[in-house]
């Protein structure tokens, strides 16, 4: 709904924050409910997507109500190109480039449009992000080359 909502044009702005608001409530929820009742294999891949979709489609909305420049919409779309279905430990600067992203996005849905720069330097950090992961998981498939025994010894 918040999607067709996003891409029609029609979509009330609180109707907007409701929903991602909901969805934020909701993400926050699950880290204290997996701990209380135990994880799942998929939990964390689902977390992960959760997310995704929330920054995505948050980002949409906010465009699409004229909050958010362009560039604003340039870390949470390439995402699934760069990192789809890579789930790896993300470091501090990472996890801060998300929240700088997710206060953008909030900014720009409230009606205040961020200063440009701010959105620049947010997707420039979110990028940097995205790439690292999606990097760190390129380098780390376990692939080894082993070379040929005569490559190894003089002849």
């Amino acid at each position: 709904m918040a999607c067709g909502t996003a891409f029609s044009g029609r979509g009330r702005r609180t109707t907007l924050i409701a929903l991602l608001l909901g969805c934020t409530v909701c993400d926050w929820l699950d880290g204290p409910l997996a701990r209380r009742l135990g994880p799942t294999p998929l939990g964390p891949t689902l977390d992960l997507e959760a997310d995704s979709w929330l920054t995505l489609w948050g980002a949409v909305a906010a465009f699409r109500l004229g909050g958010l420049p362009g560039t604003g919409l340039l870390a949470p779309s390439l995402r699934y190109p760069l990192a789809a279905g890579i789930a790896v430990r993300l470091r501090p600067w990472q996890r801060a480039a998300g929240v700088a992203q997710m206060v953008t996005i909030a900014w720009a849905l409230a009606g205040r449009r961020p200063p440009r720069a701010l959105v620049e330097a947010v997707a420039a950090a979110q990028l940097a992000a995205l790439t690292a992961s999606a990097g760190s998981d390129y380098f780390s498939m376990g692939t080894r080359i082993e070379l040929p025994h005569s490559v190894h010894e003089p002849s």
